[in-house]
This record gives C-alpha cells, structure tokens and sequence, in this order.
C-alpha cells in the first residue's frame, strides 16, 4: 500500500475520535481517522487524497488498533437470513493504489483522449449534496474526466463512452468502492456488497468507546483513579483490573 507509518489508536485518541466525530458525516469521520492515522499531513492535503488511499490509510488503521481479521456480518436480500464472514485488512490493502502513482491518468476510448482521475473526499462530499443519485453521479464524472482536447468545454466526455470511463475509473482506484461477493448459506442466492471500512470502523469505536467509559468509569469507583490515569493503561492490565473490580 504505502510506506507511511500509521500508528494504532490509543485508549485516549479513541475516545476522543469518537467524541468528535459523533454525529457527523461519513466523510466527516474519514477524514478525522485520517487526521490521526496521519498527524503530520496537512488537513487540506488530505482532503485531496483519492478516496482509495484514504480508505488504505483506515483500514491500516484499524489493522494496527484492533486487528487484521474483520468479522462482518450481511443480511440475504431474498430471504433476509443472516450471514457472517470474515475479511483480511492485509488482503484488501494489497489493491491499494501505490502512493506515487499519478493524480491524472491518460486512457483512449476511440479516436479521443481522456484524462482520469479517482474521486476525493471534497468530490464525495460535493456529491452528497445533490438532490439524486443521478446528479451525484454527473457531479463526480464531471470533477474526475477531463477531455484532453478542448478541456473548456461544459461536458467533458461523450456520453457514449461514459460506461466505459466509469469503468476505468473503478479501474483506476480499487479500493475506493470495495465489493464482497456473498452467497446465502439458506437459500442459495448471491450477490455483492459494498464494504465501508470508515462506516465499519466508525460502529466499532462506538462500541469500543462506550466499554471504555463504562471501565473508567469501575475503575475510578473502584480506586480512586482519575481518567487519564485508567486510560493509560494497557488494555490487558485494565481488564485485570476490571475483573478484580467486579469479583
């Protein structure tokens, strides 16, 4: 993926990552992940990060803070039956885009010259804003080709070729938008799903955060100790504690 170092989530930046970003937008909560995965990036660098190498840099981590193996779980859109599977952070790290590969890319698509370029989180959020998802999708495409001819004009691509330039663009940056192939175990009936690692890893802060507190909470109980001083804990000492303090 990269050679940058991301470091794992201390018991302190945890809650406060969670702190902060309650009750704001996905993109919001990708970027503050990033923040802390990358402290010595500027923000509005960030910003402009294809949304792939964003994603590498969160899933990183959460490798790093709470393990490689994902334990996801997906509900069967023809029988609603439950199904469980696991993804490897290392395995979906390996299509991650190299850090040095070039903003723009040069594709042909007949006798015409485009160039590409991933979405970013100031694309994502430009899209959110849209009234439907066919405006979203317009807006992306209109920010991420460009003709290499005549780059002034209001539509930068032939709408025949715009299949295919989505597709290269998917192409271009893997892990932008990850798709599980799944099959229900009951029924027989496959399909795919999108796998959000910022979503994913946003519900298991929250969870994370909450027994945190809750243990900070015994704890200070228990011994007197102040905030500061439980969360500076290991996380196996602090679940000794824990169980001292519940026995």
């Amino acid at each position: 993926m990269t050679q940058e170092f991301v470091q794992a989530l201390s018991a302190a930046a945890m809650l406060e990552v969670w702190e902060e970003g309650a009750g704001r937008h996905p993109i919001d909560r990708a970027l503050l992940f990033l923040q802390h995965a990358c402290p010595e990036q500027p923000f509005e660098a960030l910003c402009e990060w294809p949304v792939g190498r964003r994603d590498a840099h969160v899933l990183a981590l959460r490798r790093h803070t709470i393990g490689d193996r994902i334990e996801a779980y997906a509900e069967c859109p023809a029988c609603r039956s439950g199904v469980e599977f696991e993804l490897s952070c290392a395995t979906l790290l390996a299509s991650a885009v190299p850090v040095e590969a070039a903003i723009w890319t040069t594709v042909e698509q007949g006798s015409r010259i485009y160039e590409l370029r991933g979405p970013n989180s100031r694309d994502l959020a430009l899209a959110a804003e849209a009234a439907d998802q066919e405006q979203a999708r317009r807006t992306i495409l209109s920010r991420c080709i460009r003709r290499g001819v005549g780059r002034d004009e209001v539509v930068a691509w032939v709408e025949s070729d715009e299949d295919v330039l989505v597709e290269r663009l998917g192409k271009l940056d893997p892990l932008a938008e990850v798709l599980i192939d799944l099959r229900c175990d009951l029924c027989g009936q496959p399909w795919q799903m999108l796998f959000d690692i910022v979503t994913f890893f946003w519900n298991e802060l929250q969870t994370r955060s909450r027994r945190l507190l809750q243990e900070v909470d015994l704890l200070a109980r228990t011994y007197g100790w102040t905030e500061g001083e439980v969360l500076r804990l290991s996380e196996p000492r602090r679940r000794m504690y824990v169980e001292m303090a519940l026995a």
